[in-house]
C-alpha cells in the first residue's frame, strides 16, 4: 500500500422531466428552479443528510447578472452528530412561507437576549420608503471566544439605508459608509415572501456552531416555521464539516458532490442524490424535439484532490500532474467520449491540442521541466508551471480540458483546494453509468499515481477530428486505456463503457445487406465558431451547427469487397478499425445562420444505398422531422422520444440504383471522414 488519498467528487446536473421556462435554457436563476432545489434537499435531508443544516448562501456575481448566483448548501458534521434536528422548520417547498413581518423582530429580541449581547438592533429600510421597515440588523462578530456588538449611527427614526435591490438584505448594507472602528458584520432577520430569513454574517467554525445552536433552540420555543438560513457558510472548519451544494447554473441545476475518499464513497453519496431527484421530478437527460436523448448539459465535471493540502497527491507527486496531462493527450477518447454534444476548438472543454499550434510544444516543454526539477516546488510554482497554457482559444483558464482554477490559484476566493478537475464529461442517464465513469477514471489516476506516463506527447495533426470523432476509433482507443489499466493490476473490462458509447453514439439505423448488416452511428462533429458580433453593450459569439457526423461500419470486413455504400451519389471507401470497416460521413444536416457555407444546400435526408451484384437495399435518414416543418412541442416522455428518432430513418423498399456515382473526393483532413458539403 502506498498511502496515497484521493478524493473525487463532481457536478452533475439535473433538469425537470419538461423544462420549459428561461432557466432551463438559458438564464440561471429563476423561482421554479429554487423549489425544485428545496424539494430535493428535503428528501435528502431524510435519507443520506440526516442532521444536516440547509443555508441558502450566494456564489458569483457574473456581469450581466444582477445577484449572485444561489447555492442551496446542505453542510453536515463529518462525525456524522447532527448539525440541526429540526428539518421541518426549513422552507423546503415550491410555496411561499406563512410568517408575517412581525416575526422577524420577535426572533431578533430573542437572539439579542440569547445571546447575552450588550447591543441593540436597529430597523433596515430601503431608500426612498420613510421610516418602511424591511428588516432588521444586529452588528455582530465573534472573537476571543465571545460575542461583540457595537452600535451602528443608525435607529427607528433613520433605519438602514439599504443598497436598492432584491437580495437578502445582509448583502445590502452599507458597510462603506460606516465609521471605521464600527463592526463591518452583522446578523439580519427579515420576512420576504412568507419566509423568515436569517443572514449568518462570516464567522469562524466555534462561533458558527454557536450561532446555530441558538437559532435552532429558539426555533423550537417560539415555533418558528419557514425559516430560510442565508449568507455566509463558516470557516476555518478544521476539516470538520462537508458540504453538499445545488447551485443555479444556467438551463440546469448543478449539484456540487462532496469530497469523497473512496470511490465507493462518491458511489453511495451520488446514487442517493439520484434517487432524491427522481422523486422531486429531477432527472440526468433531456429530449431534443427530434427525439434524441442527451445529458442535460451545464457540465458534469470530475473532480480529484487531497483531503488536505498537505495529504494532496498532486502536490506531493507533481510528476502525476504531467502524467495527467500526457496521457489525457494520448487519449482522445478520454476528451470526446463522455463529455456533452459540442466538441471541439470552441467547447467549454476543448483539448489543448485544438488549440494554437505552439501550445503542445510549450506544453512538453512545462511538462519535461517539471520532471527534471530536482527538488518538490512549491504549490504556486507548480500552479505556474500550466496556468497559462491549460486555457481556450481566449485565454480563459475555466474553459479547459483540464481546469486548474482551484488548484493553487491566488485569484480566486476558492482557488487554493488542490482540486484538477476533468472538464469534458457530462451527464448519463442512470446512476450505475455515472459511477462506471467515476471508476474508470480513478483507476486511470491510481495506473499513473503507481506508474509514472513520461511518452512524448502526440502530433495527431489533422487525423484528430478526422477519426477519433468516430465512436469505433474512440471504442478501440478505450480498448487500449483498459489494457493500460490492467497491466498496472486494476481490472476494468471495456464492456463496463459499451453502455457510454451506445447513448453517446447511439445506432441510427441498420441496412440489411447479404449475409449481415450496416450499422449507421451517431459520431461527433466540431462546430466552429463563427466572428463576434455586437449584442448591445457586449460581444456575442455563435457556432455553425449545421453540420453533422455519422459512422458507418460493416460488421465484417469481408462485405467490403461484396458491395459499395453510397450516399446520395457519393462512393463512400472504407477505413479498418481493429479488423472491422469503418466510415465516416459529414453532412450539411440543417440551415443556419451565420454558418458556413452558405453555397452548399441542406444535404438531409441522406440517400444511403447498398449495391452488390447479390442485392440493392436502402434507406432515406432524416436529421429532422420526415413528416412535416415542425414538432408538436417537445417529446413528453422517453418513449415518444425514441419513436420520433426512429421514424428518422425510413427503409426504401425499391431503392432505385444510381445509373452514375462518383468517387469521394478526399483533403488531408478528411481521408476517414468523408465531407459531403466538398462533393
Amino acid at each position: 500500500m502506498r498511502g496515497v488519498k484521493l478524493t473525487m467528487g463532481g457536478e452533475p446536473t439535473f433538469v425537470p422531466n419538461m423544462p420549459t421556462g428561461a432557466e432551463w435554457n438559458n438564464d440561471a436563476m429563476g423561482p421554479e428552479k429554487l423549489g425544485y432545489a428545496r424539494k430535493l434537499t428535503a428528501k435528502l435531508l431524510t435519507t443520506h443528510f440526516k442532521g444536516g443544516l440547509v443555508m441558502q448562501v450566494f456564489g458569483k456575481l457574473y456581469p450581466g447578472e444582477p445577484l449572485p448566483r444561489w447555492v442551496l448548501l446542505t453542510l453536515q458534521r463529518k462525525a456524522m452528530t447532527p448539525l440541526w434536528t429540526e428539518p421541518k422548520r426549513f422552507l423546503l417547498s415550491n410555496k411561499k412561507g406563512r410568517n408575517q413581518p412581525a416575526q422577524a423582530s420577535r426572533l431578533m429580541r430573542a437572539m439579542i437576549e440569547q445571546l447575552a449581547i450588550d447591543g441593540k438592533a436597529v430597523p433596515a429600510g430601503e431608500q426612498g420608503a420613510k421610516k418602511k421597515t424591511v428588516g432588521w440588523v444586529l452588528p455582530l462578530d465573534y472573537e476571543d471566544s465571545a460575542w461583540q456588538s457595537k452600535p451602528w449611527p443608525f435607529d427607528r427614526a433613520h433605519p438602514v439605508p439599504l443598497i436598492p435591490g432584491d437580495s437578502p438584505i445582509g448583502l445590502r448594507l452599507p458597510l462603506s459608509e460606516l465609521p471605521e472602528d464600527a463592526i463591518k458584520r452583522a446578523l439580519t432577520i427579515e420576512v420576504r415572501h412568507g419566509a423568515l430569513e436569517i443572514f449568518i454574517p462570516p464567522l469562524q467554525w466555534e462561533g458558527f456552531q454557536q450561532l446555530i445552536s441558538v437559532l435552532e433552540a429558539l426555533s423550537v420555543k417560539l415555533d418558528l416555521r419557514d425559516l430560510v438560513i442565508c449568507g455566509y457558510a463558516p470557516y476555518n472548519t478544521n476539516s470538520e464539516t462537508t458540504g453538499l451544494g445545488l447551485a443555479a447554473d444556467p438551463g440546469v441545476l448543478e449539484i456540487n458532490l462532496p469530497p469523497a475518499e473512496t470511490w465507493r464513497d462518491y458511489n453511495i453519496t451520488f446514487s442517493a442524490i439520484c434517487d432524491a431527484a427522481h422523486a422531486a421530478g429531477l432527472f440526468l437527460t433531456k429530449r431534443s424535439l427530434n427525439g434524441v436523448i442527451r445529458g442535460t448539459g451545464g457540465g458534469s465535471h470530475l473532480a480529484f484532490g487531497g483531503p488536505t493540502p498537505d495529504e494532496n497527491v498532486f502536490f506531493n507527486q507533481p510528476t502525476l500532474l504531467t502524467s495527467v496531462l500526457r496521457y489525457w493527450q494520448h487519449h482522445p477518447a478520454l476528451s470526446y467520449l463522455f463529455t456533452g454534444q459540442y466538441v471541439g476548438a470552441g467547447c467549454q472543454a476543448p483539448r489543448i491540442d485544438e488549440g494554437a499550434e505552439h501550445l503542445l510544444y510549450e506544453l512538453e516543454s512545462a511538462c519535461e521541466g517539471l520532471e527534471r526539477m530536482p527538488y518538490v516546488p512549491d504549490r504556486e510554482m507548480l500552479d505556474q508551471f500550466f496556468r497559462n497554457l491549460l486555457t481556450d482559444a481566449a485565454g480563459n483558464t475555466h474553459r479547459a480540458e483540464i481546469c486548474l482554477d482551484k488548484f493553487w490559484n491566488f485569484s480566486s476566493p476558492t482557488g487554493k483546494l488542490g482540486i484538477v478537475e476533468l472538464r469534458a464529461f457530462e451527464t448519463m442517464p442512470t446512476a450505475e453509468m455515472m459511477a462506471n465513469v467515476a471508476l474508470f477514471i480513478r483507476a486511470i489516476i491510481a495506473m499513473l499515481i503507481k506508474k509514472p506516463f513520461i511518452k512524448k506527447l502526440r502530433r495527431f495533426g489533422p487525423k484528430l477530428h478526422d477519426r477519433y470523432l468516430l465512436p469505433s476509433v474512440l471504442m478501440e482507443d478505450l480498448t487500449k486505456i483498459c489494457a493500460d489499466i490492467r497491466r498496472a493490476g486494476i481490472d476494468f473490462d471495456p464492456s463496463w463503457l459499451q453502455p457510454i458509447l451506445d447513448f453517446r453514439c447511439p445506432i441510427v439505423g441498420k441496412l440489411s445487406i447479404p449475409g449481415g448488416e450496416l450499422i449507421v452511428r451517431q459520431a461527433f462533429e466540431p462546430w466552429p465558431l463563427m466572428a463576434e458580433e455586437s449584442s448591445g453593450a457586449a460581444t456575442v459569439r455563435v457556432v455553425d451547427n449545421s453540420t453533422d457526423r455519422l459512422e458507418f461500419s460493416l460488421c465484417d470486413a469481408k462485405f467490403a469487397e461484396q458491395g459499395q455504400l453510397i450516399v446520395n451519389g457519393i462512393e463512400i471507401p472504407w477505413q479498418d478499425v481493429g479488423g472491422q470497416k469503418v466510415a465516416g460521413l459529414r453532412y450539411k444536416c440543417a440551415s443556419a445562420y451565420p454558418a458556413l457555407h452558405p453555397h452548399v444546400m441542406i444535404q438531409s435526408p441522406l440517400n444511403i444505398h447498398w449495391q452488390s451484384k447479390r442485392k440493392l437495399t436502402g434507406a432515406l435518414y432524416h436529421y429532422w422531422n420526415p413528416n412535416g416543418p415542425l414538432y408538436d412541442g417537445l417529446p413528453a416522455s422517453d418513449a415518444e422520444a425514441n419513436e420520433r428518432a426512429a421514424a428518422r430513418w425510413i427503409p426504401l423498399n425499391a431503392p432505385i440504383k444510381y445509373e452514375q456515382t462518383k468517387p469521394a473526393e478526399t483533403a488531408p483532413e478528411s481521408t476517414w471522414t468523408i465531407d459531403l458539403r466538398r462533393q
